[in-house]
């Protein structure tokens, strides 16, 4: 039942990384689970690696970092880039939404 959005989008066709970034990560330290894009929005709120393609997902209730290629479905450095890359085009696109300007993207 965790991943239900997940599931459906895939089966309606949507991309890897795309269908990747909803999918539910379970931080290996407190146990929580959670999203890429909730991640991104809450934990990583303020980084600035998180919108240069930071290969690290930060557990939004304890704040453990780990890299996205140790968590299941991320096979290998090129898919953990494709889905580094992919949502640091959501977090940059919801900062220009927000009038938020980052600098050296």
């Amino acid at each position: 039942m965790a991943n239900a959005y997940f599931e459906a989008m895939s089966a309606k066709g949507f991309s890897y990384s795309t269908t990747a970034s909803v999918r539910k990560f379970q931080c290996p330290r407190c146990g929580f689970s959670f999203s890429l894009v909730y991640a991104r929005a809450i934990a990583c709120q303020g980084c600035s690696e998180a919108v240069k393609g930071c290969p690290k997902v930060r557990c939004a209730k304890c704040d453990f970092e780990f890299l996205l290629r140790d968590t299941p479905d991320v096979y290998g450095k090129n898919q953990e880039r494709t889905l580094a890359d992919h949502i640091c085009r959501i977090v940059g696109k919801r900062d220009s939404g927000l009038g938020i300007e980052v600098f050296n993207r």
